[in-house]
């Protein structure tokens, strides 16, 4: 009799933890975007959360908590995983950070599932002041950098997701950059907008109002094709240099949350794709809405780590 006592016990318990997980959410979701508020990250996890309110009903909050590239938020919600209601919402520069040593207490796909990844960004471009006098395009920049090695100044900094696109145009153009870092994004801007640096890497998105005054140039986007939003603007590859990548961005939970939850949250970011305002907002950011399983998040982020390991070799411990 004990036995079978504590037999119902257990399938009650283990009933319970069912219908718990099939109700989820029922309360607020959180997503932790390691940035302050401003910058791509930030606005990307803000466009996302009012699509989840709009589609699904959800009340989902961003929180931002800058640090460690990352490493600050990743460790809070591996203290406090929140039974699946929180999730860091981030994106590729975590593969260069983590390839550098710089994540001392976890791995992000060692120790965290990947639900989904909800924004492509092939709007990372090379951008110049037009009041440069140096040179007007791509190709005089790579003319003016071969007569004057390591004088073009490029602002970023070592081990960035810039300074990766940076190494892989070096290698494809057999030039060499003078590395600058100015800072944050809203800093480098500024810097070039006062024609203290050469070129600066960023998202064209986030300078296109400069870009549409013309105060700024976008030297090529480093995509496949041409950007929906802005197809004047050349891509690297189609004027000579295969120097292609992409800013993905992705919502990571602690392994300890159970699968039913990144299920749910997959299924729900496969539904938000069609959301008329989220489509609005790609469009207008020059960004690609998308919509993998959490399988092909997690082999998508496997197969960038190694693309990007190939490049900043010489900066891998």
């Amino acid at each position: 009799m004990k036995k079978l006592f504590a037999v119902a016990v257990v399938l009650m318990l283990v009933l319970t933890s069912v219908c718990a997980l099939a109700d989820w959410p029922e309360r607020s979701i959180e997503l932790i975007v390691p940035a302050n508020p401003g910058g791509d990250t930030d606005a990307n996890a803000r466009a996302l959360a009012a699509a989840l309110n709009e589609e699904m009903g959800w009340n989902v909050i961003v929180t931002n908590m800058a640090g460690g590239s990352g490493a600050v938020a990743f460790e809070d919600l591996l203290s406090n995983p929140d039974d699946g209601y929180r999730f860091v919402f981030y994106h590729s520069g975590a593969c260069i950070t983590q390839m550098l040593g710089m994540y001392e207490e976890f791995n992000v796909l060692d120790d965290f599932k990947l639900a989904g990844m909800p924004f492509l960004d092939y709007s990372n471009a090379f951008v110049m002041n037009t009041a440069n006098s140096k040179f007007s395009d791509l190709e005089s920049m790579v003319a003016y950098m071969k007569d004057h090695p390591g004088e073009v100044t490029f602002a970023t900094e070592t081990g960035s997701f810039t300074h990766l696109h940076c190494v892989a145009f070096e290698q494809a153009a057999g030039v060499q950059f003078s590395i600058v870092d100015a800072g944050t994004a809203a800093q480098k801007t500024t810097e070039l907008l006062g024609n203290r640096l050469d070129i600066i890497g960023t998202q064209a998105g986030l300078v296109k109002d400069y870009y549409q005054t013309g105060e700024f140039k976008c030297l090529g986007v480093l995509a496949d094709e041409r950007l929906e939003g802005a197809p004047d603007i050349p891509t690297l590859k189609e004027q000579g240099y295969d120097v292609v990548f992409s800013k993905f961005f992705y919502l990571a939970a602690p392994n300890a949350v159970d699968d039913s939850v990144i299920a749910a949250m997959n299924a729900a970011l496969a539904k938000v794709v069609d959301n008329a305002g989220l489509k609005d907002y790609a469009v207008k950011q020059w960004v690609n809405v998308s919509s993998m399983t959490a399988e092909e998040t997690e082999k998508y982020y496997g197969e960038q780590y190694d693309l990007y390991a190939k490049y900043l070799s010489d900066y891998i411990n």
